[in-house]
């Protein structure tokens, strides 16, 4: 007999009546039935072996549930369950098999993402150029996320415009030639304005994606299907841009793929980052390196226009303007002028000027003290476009406030022909080139009003240097005066007795009377010497300057036709009367003659003199041409100077021109030199009308005097001393002599004289110890002394002549001087007796 086993364990009847089990049958089916239909419909379209998984628990539970409802044993209940509990084991097994199969994929594919995004982030690390890393993140794009193209988009904040820089696969040139995209549009700008991956299907026109017409048309025409868009952001948050992959055929993303693809973007993001900071770097070092060579060229040069040069060029090659402008603050018109320019067109540098105020783009920066920049001046609304601007199609610019410590000096501004801003690294270095260019124009002006000062100091030490030369010049020419003028005294005096001499043929009393004339001009030289070098007043009378031009020429015309020079004049007809010396003014002009002759003949040629005079606002000019070959250039500034000459050596002294200049000084005027146009120099006097203060006219003699007189003639030099004698002889007056100043006061100890003539210079005591010899000793006897000296104008000389208060003859002495002041003494003693006599 056959037994069979049964699969489950027997189990007891149920208390269910036919009808709940009919019920119960209708309800789990029913609902079974539902359950795995939902079940069917969604796990077939997602995973096949997942329906036939839940069809097999279907299968199984309902067995189990049966045969808990109904365990009669050979049942159909019992036969469904014993056969679906095999197969739920088996369903489970080859489940839990199959979900390890699924993650090992999943980890397999995981790890091929890692190391593609590890390669793409080697790649990117690899080089810090930020054209290379956008050209690396659109390739590695394309291997990260098996993409068909990719585009690399910059985004622009200030214009919130994204732009193509950099495309990958199929994506041609045509593409992404001026592509641009606003934010908010296209999967790229919609990315970055709400900061999270988009992808889209573009040819669906998806609503939540718009996309501009235009570009639209273009991708369709490149036979792009889906893209992809990442957004492109630092660590502080900044949105560089975006990355989008495009594919060729339409496809749904994966959560896996935007993660993957995100990822990429991080990666992509630091590299950006880091080309970034590398390029700001490099450009800031490039700038630097830029303004330290700069600024080693301004510290270099003190020269004006080369520091402006300077700024202009690199000013317009570190910020690639279209226009350059450097405008200075002119404070006498209170504008700003264009006082350097790159680009501007021509005529308007040097001559375009601007008020400081609200209206103008650089004077609204001079007043504000500020960088002010400017994106599009066609929106501008602070102030408007200035015409010059405008006519130079200038749409955008940049200025800086030109300053040393808070105090602006002017203007640097850069233009464009096109809308722009400049970035914060271009804003530093047009600040640093306003900066230094302010400091090197400072320093420019300093060192402009340091030479000048360093000038004047120099002119002052000349001054002070000729002021010693002169000084012991002074002190010479006094030693010297008194050696010249005992000689010149005893020749003139002696050609004067020669001339009255009638024994004489009338040949000899001419040479005697040309001896007597050369005698009064070497007086009046010696005495101008004295003068200069004294710097004493000259004696001043109201003159006709034709008069000394016309006297100066005579005395110089030999002289100029033997050296073949030709004499013009062209003297002015009604020029004012002056106060001056003529004798110096004569002897100004003879010098500028004898120098003229010179220079001409030097050239082997016929010359021309030129002389001129004309009237003045206040006073009269004398102008000395001639047609030399000039003054060197080097040489203008010392012609003045004592002992400075052209000449050869033993040709002149030097003191030619300084002891003119000196003259014309002492009469309050001016003395210049210039070269002439052509050839030649040109000196120019100019003489002011001054004082007309006539000069005293000689005391007259009142006729010969009644009696004759004893006269004591106290001088050192035997030769003038006997002529002395010999003249006063002749005028029937009894001489005595005394050759020193003890012989002297001997004499007036023992004697009485109705006139003494003292020399100041005696060679034991001089004539100021016998002065007060006398004052102490025989006062009724200083009435009567008359003093002698060839230098009155030393100082000492001066100043005890002038205490003293007695008259004075000054060396050369004539003999008509000399008479004309022992009559005056006398005449004065027979005041004196006639006012005792009436009283």
């Amino acid at each position: 007999m056959l037994h069979v086993r049964p699969l489950l364990p027997p189990v007891a009847g149920g208390r269910f009546t036919p009808f709940g089990l009919g019920a119960g049958y209708f309800v789990l089916a029913t609902a079974g039935v539902w359950a795995l239909s939902g079940g069917l419909r969604r796990y077939v379209a997602r995973d096949a072996f997942g329906a036939y998984f839940l069809l097999a628990a279907f299968v199984w539970v309902l067995g189990l549930l049966g045969f808990l409802l109904h365990p009669f044993r050979y049942s159909i209940p019992w036969y469904l369950a014993g056969f679906a509990r095999p197969l739920g084991v088996g369903v489970i097994f080859v489940g839990l098999l199959r979900e390890q199969v699924w993650l090992y994929r999943e980890a397999r594919a995981r790890q091929r993402d890692l190391d593609v995004l590890h390669r793409a982030g080697h790649a990117l690390v690899r080089s810090l150029d930020l054209r290379e890393i956008t050209d690396t993140i659109v390739a590695k794009a394309l291997e990260v996320s098996g993409a068909d193209g990719a585009i690399l988009f910059r985004y622009d904040a200030h214009d919130r415009v994204l732009s193509a820089m950099s495309r990958a696969g199929a994506i041609s040139e045509t593409l992404v030639s001026g592509l641009a995209l606003p934010l908010g549009q296209g999967a790229s700008g919609v990315a970055v304005a709400e900061r999270r991956p988009v992808f889209t299907t573009l040819l669906d026109d998806d609503p939540t994606v718009p996309f501009p017409r235009e570009v639209v048309s273009r991708i369709r025409d490149e036979g792009l299907r889906s893209v992809l868009a990442i957004p492109l952001a630092g660590q502080t948050g900044e949105i560089y841009g975006a990355l989008s992959v495009f594919y060729l055929r339409s496809r749904e993303f994966t959560p896996a793929d935007v993660e993957l693809l995100s990822a990429f973007g991080t990666q992509a993001s630091v590299a950006i980052e880091n080309g970034r900071a590398f390029d700001q770097l490099a450009r800031r070092a490039h700038h630097d390196g830029n303004l330290h060579d700069f600024a080693q060229r301004l510290l270099e040069t003190t020269d004006e226009p080369a520091i402006v040069e300077a700024t202009m060029q690199l000013t317009r090659n570190a910020l690639s303007a279209d226009v350059v402008g450097l405008f200075r603050f002119d404070a006498a018109t209170g504008q700003l002028r264009l006082d350097a320019g790159l680009g501007w067109q021509s005529g308007i540098v040097g001559a375009l000027t601007i008020l400081p105020s609200d209206d103008s783009f650089a004077g609204y920066t001079f007043l504000k003290k500020t960088l002010v920049q400017v994106d599009d001046l066609a929106a501008e609304r602070r102030f408007g476009v200035p015409a010059h601007l405008s006519s130079h199609g200038i749409q955008a610019g940049v200025a800086v406030p030109l300053g040393i410590r808070e105090q602006p000096i002017g203007v640097l501004a850069v233009y464009y022909r096109a809308p722009r801003r400049l970035s914060d690294e271009q804003g530093r270095v047009l600040g640093s080139i306003a900066h230094h260019t302010a400091l090197a124009l400072d320093k420019a002006r300093l060192y402009a009003e340091l030479q000048e000062r360093l000038r004047e100091l120099q002119q002052t030490q000349d001054q002070l240097i000729q002021a010693d030369k002169l000084k012991a010049l002074g002190t010479l020419l006094s030693g010297v005066a008194h050696e010249l003028n005992n000689p010149l005294s005893t020749i003139l005096m002696s050609a004067q007795l020669l001339r009255t001499s009638a024994a004489l043929p009338e040949t000899a009393r001419e040479r005697a009377a040309a001896i007597e004339g050369e005698c009064g001009r070497a007086t009046r030289i010696v005495r101008e010497l004295l003068a200069f070098a004294r710097r004493r007043p000259p004696e001043r009378r109201r003159i006709e300057v034709n008069d000394v031009v016309h006297d100066a020429l005579q005395l110089q015309r030999p002289d100029l036709a033997l050296k073949r020079v030709r004499v013009v004049t062209d003297l002015g007809a009604t020029l004012p009367k002056i106060s001056a010396d003529p004798y110096q003014l004569q002897q100004v002009l003879l010098n500028l003659f004898t120098n003229a002759a010179h220079a001409m003949s030097a050239q082997g040629r016929d010359g021309v003199l030129t002389v001129r005079t004309a009237a003045r606002e206040r006073g009269v000019a004398i102008v000395v041409e001639d047609t030399g070959p000039g003054i060197p250039r080097e040489h203008l500034r010392q012609v003045f100077d004592p002992f400075f000459t052209t000449k050869a050596v033993g040709e002149g002294t030097g003191l030619g021109l300084s002891l003119c200049i000196g003259i014309v000084e002492a009469h309050d005027g001016r003395l210049t030199v210039e070269n002439a146009p052509g050839s030649g120099a040109r000196f120019t006097m100019e003489l002011p009308l001054g004082q007309h203060a006539e000069p005293l006219e000689d005391a007259p003699s009142g006729g010969d005097t009644a009696r004759s007189a004893d006269i004591l003639v106290i001088e050192d030099e035997p030769a003038l001393r006997s002529v002395f004698l010999e003249v006063l002889t002749l005028q029937g007056h009894r001489t005595v002599a005394a050759a020193t100043g003890h012989a002297a006061v001997e004499s007036l100890s023992r004697d009485t004289y109705d006139v003494v003539i003292l020399d100041l210079r005696l060679p034991d005591i001089d004539g100021k110890a016998v002065w007060q010899w006398i004052t102490r000793h025989r006062p009724e006897l200083a009435g009567r002394v008359v003093f002698m000296t060839g230098d009155t104008l030393s100082p000492g000389s001066h100043r005890f002549l002038k205490e003293a208060g007695r008259p004075v003859l000054p060396k050369p002495v004539a003999m008509d001087q000399l008479n004309r002041m022992v009559d005056t003494v006398l005449q004065s003693q027979a005041g004196e007796i006639a006012g005792a006599a009436a009283r």
